[in-house]
């Protein structure tokens, strides 16, 4: 009888784990991805509880001459807001990623396109980002 008792409450405690914590975590994670001549972005956006998202960003260099770049600025701009980092530096692989958490505002969806604005030395770029 207390197995089966045990077993129950583990049960209960599962369930309202998944509704508590699993249902706005991994089921709702969006990737935009956009890329043109000299930069490949890709943006994801992961609900990691009720009221915040972890918001990462994946950015190739694919030009031709890496030690130009040097310091660079990174604006993503959607629906909701924008969001950015003012000084970036790429690493030997003219690779950089990032992370931060922020209070969600709202939601996005496969439908929505970021703008994503790259800003270097005297240049700026925008990529249009879309769902992948």
């Amino acid at each position: 009888m207390k197995k089966i008792v045990g077993i129950f409450i583990v049960g209960i405690l599962g369930i309202c784990s998944y509704f508590l914590f699993g249902q706005s975590g991994s089921d709702e994670k969006l990737t935009y991805e956009g890329e043109n001549e000299n930069w490949k972005v890709e943006y994801i956006l992961n609900n990691i509880g009720k009221e915040e998202v972890q918001r990462s960003i994946n950015i190739k260099y694919q030009g031709s001459d890496l030690s130009s770049i040097g310091e660079f600025q990174l604006a993503v701009q959607t629906k909701l807001g924008k969001w950015g980092v003012s000084t970036i530096e790429l690493d030997e692989n003219g690779q950089y990623t990032g992370s931060s958490s922020a209070i969600r505002k709202g939601i996005l969806t496969e439908k929505d396109k970021p703008v994503s604005t790259i800003s270097w030395n005297d240049n700026e770029e925008e990529i249009i980002l879309e769902s992948k």
